[in-house]
């Protein structure tokens, strides 16, 4: 199972072409401007038949797509995917996470073998490799599933988000009241 938007950073045809060598079903939830294209790459891969694209799911909805798969994949390519909060959602559902070992947030949320595996980004036989690997093996699924809610529990709880949130707007109000308030704030986005 997948969960996104269908954009370039998902890395999505990735995975699509893992699926020719995992003997499995593959659930795309969500939609976009890729969709049509992924669509034809089954179709080309001969895997149209396991490859199911379900299109967009609404967020109250979605939880028995999590509970029903074996394994959560989020193959992005690129740092445009700054931490994949899908990644939360599976691992609150008890599963196993293959994900990307991107230089952002992402291999930071699902930990290499504490909650899933990763591999590297853009490359269709270690996410086939690692998929196998997981739909062979009920105990390290259940384990890694475990791990994941527990880790879910306690790094990503909404009380400790939000301290974490209030810590960082706090030290930014320190540094300004040391600093006088004469301290420009720079707005990375616009520069």
């Amino acid at each position: 199972m997948s969960v996104g938007r269908l954009v370039y950073y998902k890395g999505v045809e990735y995975l699509i072409d893992a699926m020719t060598g995992v003997s499995g079903r593959l659930l795309v939830i969500g939609d976009g401007p890729l969709r049509p294209r992924l669509e034809r790459q089954a179709i080309v891969r001969n895997i149209k038949d396991r490859v199911v694209f379900l299109g967009e799911i609404q967020n109250r909805d979605i939880v028995p797509y999590y509970h029903a798969a074996d394994v959560f994949v989020l193959p992005s390519v690129a740092r445009s995917e700054a931490f994949g909060i899908v990644q939360l959602e599976a691992m609150a559902c008890g599963k196993p996470v293959v994900n990307t070992r991107l230089d952002s947030g992402v291999p930071f949320v699902s930990p290499h073998g504490v909650t899933g595996l990763t591999v590297p980004p853009a490359k269709p036989g270690a996410l086939a490799d690692a998929i196998n690997l997981l739909l062979c093996d009920a105990e390290r699924r259940a384990e890694f599933g475990k791990a994941g809610r527990r880790r879910v529990r306690q790094e990503f709880s909404l009380e400790l988000m939000a301290r974490r949130t209030r810590d960082v707007y706090d030290g930014v109000g320190t540094v300004r009241r040391e600093s006088g308030g004469n301290e420009r704030v720079r707005q990375h986005a616009c520069e």
